[in-house]
Parts: structure tokens; C-alpha cells; sequence
């Protein structure tokens, strides 16, 4: 066999036997020698395994395309080393927002404007609402997507909207926590809590800790959402009125309920029931 047939039969076996450890973890793409690492289907096959391996590979795989798709693909943040020209590749940086939406700040001014792209960061991370185009702000359907999504996303919003009595509403009755967010004054507005409560009943988590001691309140709380029960507090947690609507209305409710009440006769018998 000629010396250079003899190499590239031995390379074949090598990458055949490497391909294979990759699949299997055995070995990391970075633990390579040189030559295997410049090999791009090696580094495809490791960038399947291993988050990490576009740092390790050669200059010239850095700058290739499927190379750099891949790697977003598994690992979204990775846009941030790409070469700027596959910033603004619509495929590349689609995938890389996917994968983690908070890489949209990486990705082109152009990009950032984009509606499909930027849909796309929101639904994979609230906090890529940082970096999307001016003109999103202006769409209060956009945001209120945003908060959807994600209800922490709800701190990133304008103060209009932080305001806006109906756009409240309309978050809270998907996310409680938006009331974290909120201006303590509005808070501390028993009708607003209460409206909130009646809204979801969880919201009682947030609510100030005077309206937990409130039995209407809390009562109205359980009626809308049983589990509301994990954040009554003191002798209204022993409340039989209280714990009854609970289980009546989410039966998983129960877990909540202190053990001295779950031997109550009437509780019992309500849970029985159920």
C-alpha cells in the first residue's frame, strides 16, 4: 500500500474510532490533538455533546457557517464570539435566541428590530426585552406577550404600563407576581388587593401582611384558587371556613392544611367528599 493510502486509511480508522468516543463521552473535543480538532466533522459531532467546543475550535472553523449554527444550537450565548457578519444572519441568530433568548444582545441592531426573532427571545427569556428594538415599546400587545411568557419580564416595562390599572390586571391574572413589582401605595389599596385577589387568588402571596389577617380577603382568595392557602398566615390558617373553601375548590389544597386541622372530623369529611 502506498505511504500515503497507508495515512489516510490509518486517519479513517482514527476518526471513525474518535466519532465514536465523542457519541459515548469517553473523550472532550479540547483533549484532541490538533489535527482531529481541524476536522470539521469531529468538531460537528462534538458540538453535539459539549456545549463549549467553538472555543476550542481551530480559526478557520470559527468561521463556518455550520460550525457556528451548531454551536448557537446548543449554546445561544455563543453569538457573542461569532464573527459580526453571522450576527446579522437571520438563521444563525434565530437559533441562538431560541436556545437562550438573552443572546439577543448579541445579535445585530437589524436583528434586534425583527419580529420574529425578537417573539422568539421573549418566549425563551423575559430579560431579552432589554435588548429589543425601541419600537417594541410602543406595542403594548407585544409586552403584555412578554409578560406572558415570563411575569418577571413585567419589571422591565415602561412606567406607563406599570400604571395602567387594566394592564395590571391583565398580567396578574396569569402572574401573582407581578404585584412584586408594583408601587407600594397601589399595594397597600385594599379594594386594588382585593380586586387583585378576586383576579387570582394566589395573589395573596404579595399582598401586604395586614390584608393575610383579613378573613374576606382570604376567604375570596380560597374561593378563586384553593392553593392560596400556602400563604394564610396565623389563626385564619386554622380557620375551618377557610380550609373547607380551600379544599372545596383544589382538593390539593390539603397539602397546606396543618396537621392538627387534617384530624378535624369536618375536614375530614369534606376531604373525603371532595
Amino acid at each position: 500500500m502506498h505511504e500515503n493510502d497507508l495515512k489516510e486509511y490509518f486517519y479513517k480508522q482514527l476518526k471513525k474510532k474518535t466519532l465514536e468516543d465523542l457519541c459515548l463521552n469517553k473523550v472532550s473535543y479540547n483533549k484532541l490533538d490538533k489535527i482531529l480538532r481541524s476536522d470539521k466533522d469531529i468538531a460537528l459531532e462534538a458540538i453535539k455533546h459539549e456545549r463549549f467546543v467553538y472555543y476550542d475550535v481551530p480559526n478557520n472553523l470559527k468561521k463556518n457557517r455550520e460550525i457556528i449554527l451548531a454551536s448557537v444550537k446548543k449554546y445561544g450565548l455563543i453569538l457573542e464570539f461569532v464573527p459580526n457578519k453571522f450576527k446579522n444572519d437571520k438563521e444563525i441568530v434565530l437559533q441562538a435566541v431560541k436556545n437562550c433568548g438573552f443572546s439577543l444582545k448579541y445579535a445585530s441592531k437589524k436583528l434586534r428590530d425583527d419580529k420574529d426573532i425578537v417573539l422568539n427571545a421573549i418566549k425563551s427569556d423575559g430579560w431579552a426585552l432589554k435588548f429589543v428594538g425601541k419600537k417594541f415599546f410602543r406595542d403594548p400587545e407585544f409586552l403584555f406577550q412578554a409578560v406572558k411568557y415570563h411575569g418577571y419580564a413585567f419589571e422591565l416595562l415602561p412606567q406607563k404600563y406599570k400604571s395602567d390599572i387594566s394592564f395590571i390586571e391583565k398580567s396578574l391574572k396569569i402572574h401573582n407576581y407581578v404585584l412584586s413589582f408594583l408601587d407600594q401605595k397601589l399595594i397597600k389599596n385594599y379594594d386594588f388587593i382585593k380586586k387583585s385577589i378576586n383576579l387570582n387568588g394566589l395573589c395573596l402571596k404579595y399582598a401586604p401582611a395586614e390584608f393575610k389577617k383579613d378573613k374576606n380577603l382570604v376567604l375570596l382568595a380560597v374561593k378563586q384558587n384553593g392553593l392560596s392557602l400556602a400563604f394564610v398566615e396565623g389563626e385564619l390558617k386554622r380557620d375551618k371556613e377557610i380550609i373547607t373553601e380551600a379544599i372545596k375548590q383544589n382538593i390539593r389544597s390539603i397539602d397546606y392544611v396543618e396537621n392538627s386541622m387534617k384530624l378535624n372530623k369536618d375536614i375530614a369529611e369534606i376531604f373525603m367528599s371532595c
